[in-house]
């Protein structure tokens, strides 16, 4: 039985604290695999993001030195605070590479004990984890020993199947070895994404440690952020899909909490996000295929729920120069506004 442990009278929205450090709210961007790179992170950043994450980043492919895995660490001062979540079931390798990251500069480190993709899953790491917690014992002690200073969190989701929900059993594993807080996203690994984030397996979580317990999943709209912390009691929400289409929902959050009206992009201001996305997307990327393919997804979620929307869509899903695709995008939001 979910007990809601924040009353409506209480503030919701407040500052959390994370072993060491306090973030200047509890509202984080979520690690997204093909989303979550240093320009969209700089785009959650300037939203209201307290924290902001990674793409998950192979332990692996760091130690062996590998291009593409330390690309996606790549960083600046600008989006700090920085999460770097970590993928992997070797202990010494995430060790190894946690310590790497750590003598770079890293302050927060996190462990994915949450991906259901396959890939992952043969190789023993992701959620494949859930199934065996004490396999993550070794793992989170070894990862703690390598940045005894740092911020250490886990992301899991509640279990394997809806017969094996070990969540609070790994939280609380986590927690002993030295973990500063959990994250949990309210399905297991054989839902993949489908049916409902269940709030109250993440309120179990919560009542089972006492270390900050991070909800997720099923955030698209300020008020669920708000349903979520008070109906689970949780420390605080990571938020994903739901900042990819409207990246201000982290201020559309405090402000409700407030008790203010939610405030909605004008026109204006979604424009102005577009040019401003897509300008970081080309200094950082460069004028590249993989330039086009990655601004081809943000701004079909940008234009959610705009007249014409379906069209634009099909209209840039055909295109394959970025000149074109900057040109339509701007012309486009542009006409919106």
């Amino acid at each position: 039985m979910m007990q809601p442990q924040v009353t409506e009278t209480q503030s919701v929205v407040r500052k959390l604290v994370v072993g060491p450090r306090t973030l200047e709210r509890n509202l984080v961007l979520a690690p997204m695999a093909g989303v979550s790179n240093l320009p969209f992170r700089l785009i959650a950043r300037e939203a209201g993001a307290a924290l902001v994450f990674t793409e998950t980043v192979s332990a692996t492919g760091l130690v062996r030195g590998g291009a593409k895995s330390w690309r996606l660490v790549e960083s600046t001062p600008r989006e700090q605070p920085l999460a770097y979540q970590l993928f992997g079931a070797e202990v010494e390798t995430l060790a190894e590479a946690t310590r790497m990251l750590a003598d770079r500069g890293a302050a927060f480190i996190d462990l994915n004990l949450g991906c259901p993709v396959k890939k992952f899953i043969c190789r023993g790491a992701g959620s494949a984890l859930m199934k065996t917690p004490a396999r993550v014992a070794p793992i989170v002690a070894a990862m703690r020993a390598a940045i005894p200073h740092g911020v250490l969190s886990v992301k899991m989701r509640l279990g394997w199947n809806s017969e094996s929900i070990t969540a609070p059993e790994v939280a609380c594993v986590a927690q002993e070895e030295g973990a500063d807080f959990v994250s949990v996203h309210g399905r297991t690994r054989t839902q993949q994404y489908s049916g409902e984030a269940d709030r109250a397996r993440i309120a179990e979580v919560v009542s089972a440690v006492r270390i900050p317990v991070l909800a997720n999943g099923d955030i698209t709209q300020a008020q669920q952020a708000l349903d979520m912390l008070r109906q689970t009691g949780a420390a605080g929400v990571m938020i994903g899909r739901g900042a990819m289409s409207n990246p201000w929902i982290f201020s559309q959050v405090v402000e409700l909490a407030e008790g203010r009206p939610l405030p909605r992009p004008s026109p204006e201001q979604r424009a102005s996000l577009v040019e401003r996305h897509m300008g970081l997307m080309i200094d950082y990327f460069g004028a590249s295929h993989q330039t086009v393919h990655l601004l081809k997804k943000y701004l079909c979620a940008y234009a959610s729920g705009i007249p014409g929307a379906s069209r634009f869509r099909d209209h840039i899903n055909h295109s394959h120069e970025l000149d074109r695709v900057v040109e339509d995008a701007t012309r486009f939001f542009g006409t919106a506004a």
